[in-house]
């Protein structure tokens, strides 16, 4: 059997949708890595960044069945992208954490006209703090959904 790559989506949210950047009350919250941020981070073979290349991610995870495991961290900078990697069906697992914090306002991550897509929670886990992490698989097999010629 093949390895297949897989691409992980790090969101940290606050209670209203918008990264947890975007709120003065994120330090408190990320400042130390008691949550198993970081052992994301370092797990990760490939980080994404907004600059990655749908087209070329696509055609690399679809003809070459290499075994990387590729993160990219939900920011306002790769709103855009991961919105991409959604509608593109890129995406394989979700690992959501909750901050027990609203913005008030900021952009939200995901934005309308995903497709729908249906996940199953592989793990949960709530920190006295109310901090809550929430990790989603793909519950369909990745589908092809775009070819690209070569």
């Amino acid at each position: 059997m093949t390895a297949m790559a897989k691409v992980r989506l790090l969101v940290v949210l606050t209670m209203d949708g918008c990264p947890a950047e975007t709120t003065c009350l994120s330090g408190r919250w990320l400042g130390s890595d008691q949550y198993g941020i970081g052992a994301l981070k370092e797990a990760a073979t490939c980080v994404l960044t907004e600059d990655t290349s749908l087209t070329l991610l696509s055609n690399r995870m679809e003809n070459t069945g290499d075994s990387l495991n590729y993160l990219i961290e939900a920011t306002e900078k790769t709103a855009g992208i991961i919105n991409g990697m959604i509608r593109m069906r890129l995406v394989d697992e979700i690992i959501l954490y909750m901050v027990p914090v609203i913005a008030g306002n900021g952009s939200r991550l995901f934005q309308s006209s995903l497709p729908e897509s249906e996940w199953t929670c592989t793990e949960s886990r709530q920190w006295k703090d109310g901090m809550v992490r929430i990790a989603y698989g793909r519950k369909t097999p990745r589908q092809r959904v775009v070819t690209f010629g070569k």
